[in-house]
């Protein structure tokens, strides 16, 4: 007999608060199993706290009852037409994501469990979960967009249907008794038209925000792994290049399981330059531009979709191309990533000046600079691996404040500046490469000067002062608004007239 929303699974409550049995957390990410992707996100950014109180029992019991089981199916039915109603159905769909396998957190309960995300040809999507044993049996049949006929799933009813994504109102879970057919097909798949990669081109536009990108690139290179440290501990992360048909090479950094499970896929193809499709990634104003893995990202190495393949026949005629560009270090280079943009993407600085955090991530201005602060340092001692600020004398056996490694602090070049447009004024602060590159001087030769009691001041204003040029703007960390007074930091910088040159 099939599950009637009646009987659904019953409820849990944390805090007084009453929450459906089918919501449960993932230990390693704090983002709880749901409907959809987009429902994982949102949950582990709105519920953070809470997600360890959430119990399994009620949701694991009620699948082991055997009043929960659907008959062998008869008859082909359409995504839309399974509910959890039906007694017979079989249902012909394409696997478009497979997660990580996962742990609950329950302190009565701990299961192992692992979900797929399933499309049929009219990108009606259903989110399907598998539980301990049947982990391996399913995972060992699923590749990522192949398609399948499925039947004798078990189909629960999403108990809020504001929480559901799309039209579909249940998700299913596959048992040891559920059907799995593979349908053979002849060529690759095609992506499926729903699926929407991103450009490259388009991605500063997103930095640094939570709005999450797919994209297709080829991997170029690798370089070695590193162990990264916040406050939660030790991170392991490896940075890979890839590259699309808009040839901006980008870095992409897998991090914890992602690198542990497809970076090692990644590894041990290296020398094939395997195709990624990426879904969720972060991108961030890190080296410029660069792509990142989050909790709910998913990685697919080596595709077998038809993109790929063409992917891989340019990758094959552009090789010697693509590899000199990994050589001039094209994935660090301002004007491949972050290049001038048009008119239209530029903002007046009033907007940028009373955006906060959560308005906006990044913002291009253009305006006309002098030089704020000409009696502070142009120089700051920086945490080699973060490049914060810690003001120590220059030896040996720091820690560093923010990420908490031994450090040797060095200077590092620093400039707070007043941008102005018609509409307002802001203060900026560049910092590093960008900031040898307005100043016109190297950190050591700054650092030098001040100690040989040489101000250099004078002549970095001179040389600033009255310039109109275009900023590709992040928001600055908190230790840089606190020290420096400046809410943003720039990214890159373009003097406008070669600017319009490198748009034109």
């Amino acid at each position: 007999m099939g599950l009637s929303p009646t009987s659904c699974p019953p409820n849990i409550i944390r805090f007084g608060t009453t929450f459906p049995a089918t919501f449960f957390p993932l230990s390693s990410t704090l983002a709880p199993f749901v409907v959809s992707s987009a429902y994982l996100c949102w949950i582990s950014e709105i519920h953070p706290p809470a997600l360890h109180f959430f119990r399994l029992s009620a949701l694991f019991s009620s699948i082991s009852s055997p009043t929960m089981w659907s008959e062998h199916a008869d008859g082909m039915l359409r995504l839309p037409e399974v509910n959890a109603c039906l007694v017979r159905w079989t249902s012909q769909v394409q696997l478009i994501e497979a997660s990580h396998v996962k742990t609950t957190c329950g302190s009565e309960l701990t299961k192992k469990f692992r979900y797929f995300v399933f499309s049929d040809f009219q990108g009606v999507k259903v989110t399907a979960l598998t539980i301990d044993e049947n982990i391996d049996r399913v995972s060992d049949v699923f590749v990522p967009f192949k398609k399948y006929r499925i039947s004798k799933a078990r189909v629960y009813e999403i108990p809020n249907s504001s929480l559901s994504v799309g039209s579909y109102r249940f998700y299913w879970v596959l048992t040891n008794d559920t059907v799995i057919d593979e349908l053979i097909e002849i060529d690759p798949p095609k992506l499926p038209c729903y699926f929407r990669l991103r450009s490259i081109a388009s991605c500063d536009a997103v930095a640094d925000t939570e709005n999450f990108i797919d994209v297709m690139g080829i991997v170029l290179c690798a370089f070695p792994a590193r162990e990264v440290y916040f406050e939660g501990g030790p991170s392991v992360a490896r940075d890979y290049v890839i590259v699309n048909y808009e040839l901006r090479p980008v870095i992409l950094t897998l991090w914890n399981e992602f690198e542990a499970i497809e970076g090692a896929d990644i590894m041990a193809n290296i020398a094939q330059n395997p195709v990624l499709i990426c879904i969720r990634l972060r991108v961030t104003t890190d080296n410029y531009l660069s792509l990142s893995t989050q909790s709910s990202s998913v990685i697919l190495v080596s595709p077998i979709v038809q993109e790929a393949g063409n992917l891989r026949a340019w990758f094959q005629a552009n090789k010697s191309d693509l590899t000199q560009m990994v050589h001039e270090r094209s994935y660090a280079n301002p004007c491949v990533l972050v290049p001038p943009v048009a008119s239209s993407r530029i903002s007046q600085i009033s907007f940028i000046a009373q955006a906060t955090k959560f308005d906006i991530g990044t913002a291009w201005i253009r305006g006309t600079v002098s030089l704020e602060y000409r009696k502070g340092r142009l120089w700051y001692l920086a945490c080699p691996h973060c490049y914060l600020p810690n003001d120590f004398s220059l030896n040996w056996g720091i820690m560093c404040r923010y990420c908490s490694r031994d450090i040797y602090t060095f200077p590092r070049a620093c400039v707070t500046l007043a941008i102005k447009d018609g509409t307002g004024s802001l203060n900026v602060i560049a910092m590093g490469d960008e900031a040898e590159k307005l100043i016109g001087i190297n950190s050591h030769r700054l650092y030098q000067a001040d100690k040989e009691d040489v101000h250099l001041t004078d002549r970095v204003a001179s040389a600033l002062n009255g310039r109109v040029m275009l900023f590709y703007l992040k928001h600055s960390d908190h230790a840089f608004r606190v020290t420096k007074g400046a809410r943003y930091t720039i990214v890159a910088s373009y003097d406008v007239n070669d600017a319009e040159a490198q748009a034109a």
